[in-house]
């Protein structure tokens, strides 16, 4: 039986993942699974899949849940008795699927087991990503990306020579403010940017993806996973999610990825490595049941500011990654707390990339005391 971990077990990402393991489980043991404060959904996932050990990062959500913990569960009592329990016990299998950075910690560990890390969180990339790399080819971790965009990436990639690559591009849905201009969605309240036509994902991320941050981290991503030129990384909307991403030879021909927008397709080849037959049946991933229609339009071009700010990420590093993902927390978290308005958001990330001091991250540490040094300066404003 292979062992597996999961970094965000109440999440979107992780019910996804346990729908597979569901129908799976004679195959798999649970070790660590991993979350916030979702103490309702973590008691009842716990209770069928019994792993041996949780941790819920609240610790007004963790003393609750002690008080209904089945017994053959033990719970950490904080994320330093986590990270050495994995220092020494290495599960098969990694899923990080916690949004933001809050446990990038877990993930390096996942990186350094020498095993299989599924990645779904995207700001580990972003800030911390020629290291996360690094670890992993050292270790000899192989890394499954989970993101529907780098997955197919992945396929399309193991059969183009780097040196015949012309472009690489990504595609966005758009979000539901599809077609929108940055004037037009200015005002637009939470309820409205949480409604996305396509995917069921947190709220964070969704945000992310209303306005078009998300895209921009995927670049960052695709440029380390991958190890591609920040100049031939592209982004297009394709409000259908049917296409993933493409891949443009210099003959001018493209290949593109297409699948139905679900994560259970990656998430099934991390899980079970293989492209399972299985899956299509079980999950009725056929994509020609309907009508398939495809649009295809340029990324808008009053947002081109957050392509520039991702391409200056991938090409000068250092705590680059770290100031735009914290500034996008930062905005994220003030918008959905109803502080400011939806084009606040692109204000305070464009003004404040600029003018934070931008630095060598030389380690981990460093990474973590100029995170201290961002939120005290954003705490200011």
């Amino acid at each position: 039986m292979k062992g597996v971990s999961i970094f965000g077990f109440t999440g979107s990402i992780g019910g996804q993942a346990l729908e597979i393991l569901r129908k799976h489980k004679d195959q798999f043991s649970f070790d660590v699974f991993v979350c916030n404060s979702n103490v309702d959904k973590a008691l009842e996932i716990i209770n069928e899949f019994n792993p041996e050990y949780v941790f819920l990062s609240d610790v007004i959500a963790a003393d609750k849940l002690k008080k209904t913990l089945p017994s053959q569960t033990k719970i950490f009592a904080d994320i330093n008795d986590v990270i050495s329990h994995l220092h020494t016990n290495h599960s098969d299998i990694y899923l990080s699927a916690i949004s933001s950075f809050d446990c990038l910690e877990l993930t390096v560990l996942a990186a350094e087991s020498g095993n299989k890390l599924l990645l779904a969180n995207k700001e580990s990339l972003v800030v911390h990503g020629e290291a996360l790399i690094n670890i992993c080819n050292k270790s000899g971790t192989q890394i499954v990306p989970i993101d529907s965009e780098h997955y197919s990436l992945m396929n399309s990639l193991n059969n183009v020579e780097k040196s015949n690559i012309g472009r690489v591009f990504i595609t966005a849905s758009g979000g539901p403010f599809v077609g929108q201009s940055r004037q037009e969605v200015e005002n637009k309240n939470p309820k409205e940017a949480l409604n996305h036509p396509n995917w069921n994902m947190g709220d964070k991320i969704t945000i992310d993806s209303a306005t078009l941050v998300n895209k921009c981290f995927e670049l960052i991503e695709a440029k380390y996973l991958f190890d591609l030129d920040a100049d031939k990384l592209e982004v297009l909307i394709q409000p259908q999610s049917i296409i993933h991403s493409m891949v443009e030879l210099k003959d001018g021909s493209v290949e593109a990825q297409m699948s139905l927008p679900s994560m259970i397709i990656p998430l099934s080849f991390g899980l079970l490595g293989e492209y399972s037959d299985k899956t299509k049946k079980d999950f009725s991933l056929d994509m020609f049941k309907e009508d398939v229609k495809l649009t295809i339009s340029d990324f808008p071009k009053d947002r081109e500011e957050l392509i520039g700010i991702s391409k200056d990420v991938m090409k000068n590093g250092g705590n680059r990654g770290l100031i735009f993902a914290a500034v996008n927390d930062f905005a994220v978290k003030k918008y959905l707390e109803g502080e400011i308005n939806f084009g606040e958001i692109y204000n305070l990330i464009f003004q404040h990339y600029s003018e934070i001091e931008k630095k060598e991250i030389l380690s981990l540490e460093d990474l973590r005391n100029n995170q201290r040094e961002i939120l005290d300066y954003l705490g200011n404003i």
